[in-house]
């Protein structure tokens, strides 16, 4: 019997146009794991995003999650499936304040009991909003920014969270309490899939990974085997 994977993605082609810009992808994101995706700017992460997520239709290949082909699907369906998505660059209401933004994540959910339920589990995991709840997100500063969006994620109670570019534009002090936070969203059970430039941060709280070059997938394994491959070392440690 196949182990069960969350989210398995196989020889996906990707195109804009006549420009092809995802090559053949194939990987698995298993349940329980933070996967990684390593790649420079242009290498094609945000287009496997989208394409996971519904926003890009593929021109061929094929994308399951908990054994459902969602290859195509529309995105609100993906979601319902509880696939949650944190964008590059955070990208929360800025008129909305804390609360409202993170009722945004769970607008699929009927029961009022359940919303109120997710509500206190990401103030458990962000007391910071709590206290901030009525203030603007759009009067926030990036790292309270990148709590929100995590926690309007989070809000859709999700079986596999992607996220993408997490410490983009925050210090490092910020950055290394997002990883710690996402190193504990694993820890709860939730899958993640990591979209990462900060390579030495996101193989430390990592399990596996793969590196994407030019819209292929260039090398895979474990985050120990990453880090001893030879080509990763060369082109993100020197």
């Amino acid at each position: 019997m196949n182990k069960f994977k969350p989210l398995m993605v196989e020889n996906l082609h990707v195109a804009y146009g006549k420009a092809d810009v995802l090559c053949g992808v194939s990987l698995d994101i298993q349940p329980g794991k933070t996967t990684c995706l390593l790649g420079s700017n242009g290498a094609g992460k945000t287009t496997l995003i989208r394409a996971l997520v519904g926003l890009t239709p593929p021109r061929s290949g094929n994308i399951q999650f908990a054994g459902v082909d969602i290859t195509g699907m529309a995105p609100y369906k993906i979601v319902r499936m509880g696939i949650s998505c944190i964008p590059e660059g955070r990208r929360v209401f800025p008129k909305m304040n804390v609360e409202e933004n993170l009722l945004m994540g769970a607008y699929q959910e009927p029961s009022a009991a359940r919303i109120q339920n997710r509500l206190a589990r990401v103030y458990e995991i962000f007391p910071r909003l709590r206290e901030r709840r009525a203030q603007f997100a759009g009067t926030m500063s990036g790292g309270e920014q990148a709590m929100v969006s995590i926690g309007r994620g989070l809000m859709n109670e999700p079986r596999l969270l992607i996220i993408d570019e997490p410490s983009l534009g925050l210090s490092p002090a910020l950055v290394s309490e997002n990883f710690r936070v996402i190193r504990s969203i694993c820890e709860s059970g939730i899958a993640v899939f990591l979209v990462e430039q900060n390579v030495r941060q996101t193989l430390a709280i990592a399990h596996q990974g793969y590196v994407l070059s030019q819209g292929r997938i260039v090398a895979g394994g474990t985050a120990r085997e990453l880090k001893e491959n030879a080509e990763v070392q060369k082109a993100y440690f020197g």
